[in-house]
């Protein structure tokens, strides 16, 4: 079987190295599977391994582009395990800005038959990140609040709906007024304005709780206001750098609140997930996205011919970028006409 796939020969500026190609995938040796591919998202992650900058995670070139999708099996060995038509879940860094993919089964996840192929395309990459941050970084028990800044951000918005199903609250810190009134809707326990004073409001906002955990996406002195935020013997957590400085914490907060400041990179936190518990998560988090519960918003879609399109878009920021950038390699999948 032949697809056209984006695929880059070396490292360099992603529009220059990326392109469209027809690569032949063969046939599904016993232990695999062919996947039609229905949606793939465009991370900042696929432009920075195209550019060389995550040589320990991106596939050296050449090498074909995509990390995360969802898409149905087309065909199968005969080791397979699944059905023709089956919806799957491609593994991380599948090469998924494609048509199809051939992958070994075993690397494969079971997903769910109903639901949007855009949204759920989400889950094994922003949907699995929010679910090991909010579960498996500090021991939360229902009721407790959990304190985020970039709240607006996709793992941001997964944070607050898979808090509100595991029982939690959060407070969630944003530098946009306007951003409030959607988070609220979404199901967003407090939403507050970042800058000074931040720690008062935090505590007016939830009653004085006591909240032990903090997850940071901005650093800089975002992680101060964090830091100040949390109680004694908090942890915060950090995933991102929007600001594109370095974390900046008063010495006197590790001194004397006992606090513990942390990254937080999803595989790390995962390597001791057993098949059968990653395959629980994905199935959790593919059974609220397909029932609305967990709702990504979308910027816009693209077909894979305009897939620079599609990159120029993720390029973007704030208000120019709101939301996820996905790729529709086979729009007719989904009853769409890109």
């Amino acid at each position: 079987m032949k697809t056209q796939a984006v695929v880059y020969k070396r490292n360099g500026a992603p529009l220059e190295v990326a392109e469209l190609d027809t690569i032949d995938l063969g046939e599904p040796l016993a232990d695999e599977a062919i996947v039609q591919i229905e949606a793939t998202p465009i991370h900042m992650a696929d432009l920075f391994y195209m550019e060389g900058r995550l040589p320990q995670w991106a596939p050296a070139p050449p090498a074909m582009a995509g990390i995360e999708a969802c898409g149905r099996i087309a065909q199968i060995g005969a080791d397979g395990g699944f059905e023709i038509g089956d919806r799957v879940f491609l593994p991380r860094r599948g090469g998924t800005f494609s048509q199809y993919v051939k992958v070994k089964t075993a690397k494969l996840t079971k997903a769910v038959n109903h639901g949007d192929p855009v949204q759920l395309s989400l889950m094994p990459i922003n949907g699995a990140t929010s679910y090991v941050m909010m579960t498996r970084v500090v021991d939360l028990k229902p009721g407790e609040w959990v304190l985020q800044n970039a709240a607006n951000s996709s793992c941001g918005r997964f944070n607050i709906s898979i808090a509100k199903q595991l029982g939690l609250k959060t407070v969630n810190v944003v530098r946009r007024e306007e951003l409030i009134p959607d988070l609220l809707a979404l199901g967003a326990d407090q939403v507050l304005l970042d800058g000074d004073g931040l720690r008062d409001r935090v505590l007016a906002a939830t009653g004085g709780a006591k909240i032990r955990y903090g997850i940071d996406a901005v650093a800089g002195t975002a992680t101060n206001r964090m830091a100040e935020s949390l109680d004694i013997g908090g942890v915060l957590a950090v995933y991102g750098m929007m600001s594109g400085q370095p974390c900046q914490v008063a010495g006197d907060l590790f001194l004397m609140r006992d606090l513990t400041l942390r990254g937080f990179c999803t595989p790390y936190f995962e390597v001791d997930l057993s098949a059968d518990d990653k395959q629980k998560m994905m199935t959790a988090l593919a059974n609220w996205s397909a029932d609305g519960q967990l709702v990504a918003k979308i910027a816009a879609t693209y077909p894979l011919r305009d897939f620079k399109d599609a990159m120029r878009h993720e390029m973007e920021s704030g208000s120019a970028r709101d939301g996820k950038v996905v790729i529709l390699p086979n729009p007719e999948l989904i009853g769409g006409n890109a």
